[in-house]
């Protein structure tokens, strides 16, 4: 457990993993599907005295889509991610929905914290030529450059869908890295 940065007593020469919750894998499905059928009600003018307005239905048809795409993400992940999601070892931090193998603590240059709204996810800022040899997820090339543009320059790696919270993510992350800093 972390009391300081810098300072821990966690054993850094074990593998510490985090397994995918489906509670909350469950909780974003149920939502994605509420929010589809009212989507799909509001796009196919199913409420009762419902005015014509064109950009009610618009809203509909794009809700429909969006919330759709998040429940099938929700499915995907709900049957395809068994076992570990993400690994922490003395030989580096591994993200199965980021990149197909560990990142070398020896290539990440900072770890730090991103907020957007009420979320925070962890950012691990790469030397460029290290991230180029990485095997990234579609999903992680898709959303770097929006990442950037937002002000997570770095790998980002969330807690949601963990069974664990950010701050667990967090300080186990940093004290291996710090810990792999220091070695002599």
């Amino acid at each position: 457990m972390t009391t300081e940065p810098g300072k821990t007593d966690r054993d850094t020469t074990q593998t510490v993993t985090f397994q995918a919750s489906p509670t909350r894998l469950l909780s974003l499905l149920s939502f994605s599907v509420m929010s589809t059928v009212i989507a799909a009600a509001l796009a196919f003018r199913l409420f009762p005295n419902m005015p014509n307005d064109p950009a009610a239905v618009s809203a509909g048809y794009s809700g429909l889509v969006f919330f759709s795409f998040c429940a099938a993400v929700a499915v995907w992940r709900l049957i395809g991610q068994r076992g570990a999601i993400v690994t922490i070892s003395p030989a580096g931090l591994r993200d199965i929905r980021v990149a197909a193998e560990p990142i070398p603590w020896r290539a990440i240059k900072a770890i730090s914290t991103w907020r957007l709204q009420r979320q925070m996810v962890l950012v691990v800022k790469l030397d460029p030529a290290d991230e180029a040899q990485l095997t990234l997820t579609r999903m992680t090339r898709w959303t770097r450059n929006a990442h950037r543009s937002l002000g997570a320059d770095g790998l980002v790696v969330s807690a949601y869908g963990l069974k664990v919270g950010y701050a667990t993510l967090y300080y186990t992350c940093l004290d291996y890295w710090v810990a792999w800093r220091d070695a002599p």
